[in-house]
């Protein structure tokens, strides 16, 4: 039976203070969930319908466990088929390692401010081997629920890390390690000359990257346009241009 105080929290992590506060962030599904059984993070409730739990109860050995009946999952659940189960994560805190990062390809994001949209990036990040994450503030947050969903997984695996931009990116190219950035007017990403270790900036949906940190970025690079005529879409929707811009660098890397 799930009491009214875990109802409560559960309901709260749809705000990032009360995320904040709990340190906890909420996923829904049985494909999410599962995947975060096999994740390294830790689980601090799961809740789900009696005939789940006895279906995965191998690997629930160790899990704090609720079962519930169809009226209380429907107090707590966004999905309008509902879900088997939902689990409450607790957010990891990942260490910083300047080493893995100057050695390798990571994104830095510039106010994205669409969870579906930062999902998708986290999920495009994943799928090219892209190990670590870095916004800004401005940024939505990756545990809103949204994103967790539109990550499929990937926010499980990827590392991601808040700060300020401007300091983080001059910090590192002092150590040589080159900035790109995403433009209209860039390079055409197909002819540049592309690094197998940097940062790859995305920006804004709709400003794209800001002028501080435009100051900042080494290379300009844009993906062109093979429409042919002069009534094509004007830009790529940013999830989309992260999957090309990471297909492109990883092709000439492998």
């Amino acid at each position: 039976m799930l009491s009214k105080q875990i109802t409560k929290i559960v309901q709260n992590l749809e705000k990032k203070k009360f995320r904040e506060k709990y340190n906890l962030f909420k996923i829904e599904g049985e494909k999410l969930v599962g995947e975060l059984l096999h994740s390294s993070l830790k689980i601090h409730t799961l809740i789900a319908f009696s005939s789940w739990i006895e279906q995965n109860k191998k690997v629930l050995s160790n899990v704090n466990t609720i079962a519930v009946d169809e009226r209380e999952m429907h107090g707590i659940s966004n999905f309008q088929s509902l879900p088997q189960v939902i689990a409450l994560a607790e957010i990891p805190d990942y260490p910083y390692e300047p080493e893995a990062v100057a050695d390798s390809l990571s994104l830095v994001l510039n106010g994205i401010q669409d969870p579906g949209n930062l999902g998708t990036i986290l999920r495009v990040a994943d799928w090219f081997g892209i190990r670590h994450v870095f916004c800004d503030e401005n940024c939505a947050g990756i545990y809103n629920p949204k994103c967790v969903q539109a990550s499929m997984g990937a926010v499980f695996r990827v590392r991601v890390f808040y700060t300020k931009l401007p300091e983080f990116l001059y910090g590192l190219k002092q150590k040589n390690l080159p900035v790109y950035g995403t433009f209209l007017n860039g390079e055409d990403i197909y002819k540049a000359t592309l690094s197998t270790r940097g940062l790859i900036v995305m920006g804004n949906e709709g400003k794209g990257i800001s002028k501080e940190i435009e100051a900042l970025t080494d290379r300009k690079l844009t993906i062109p346009s093979f429409a042919g005529h002069a009534g094509s879409t004007e830009s790529l929707n940013v999830g989309v241009a992260t999957g090309i811009v990471l297909s492109e660098f990883k092709r000439r890397i492998d």
